[in-house]
């Protein structure tokens, strides 16, 4: 089942104002709500630092995965495949 997401991103400036924003929308063949929800606290990272994780790993892991026949990851793919099965076998 594939999810859908919309992600937005904003620079704040010092007053927590946004200068800049972007918005996008895209599909991942995980749930992230529930990857997030499941991996609280186990890694011993602050809230914002296990949402930065796992919202970026599942990104690019998932643009990995759909190009994994570019150039660009043939060195990646295998190493990638390996540091994932270390994380899903740490929680």
């Amino acid at each position: 089942m594939r999810h859908q997401y919309r992600i937005t991103l904003e620079k704040l400036d010092q007053q927590q104002q946004p200068t800049q924003a972007l918005s996008f929308e895209t599909e991942n063949h995980d749930d992230i709500f529930a990857i997030l929800n499941k991996v609280d606290g186990k890694f011993g990272f602050s809230d914002e630092q296990t949402k930065s994780f796992i919202i970026g790993l599942k990104l690019f892991g998932e643009v990995l995965m759909q190009e994994r026949k570019h150039p660009l990851f043939e060195e990646l793919g295998p190493q990638f495949k390996q540091f994932m099965m270390k994380l899903k076998r740490s929680n």
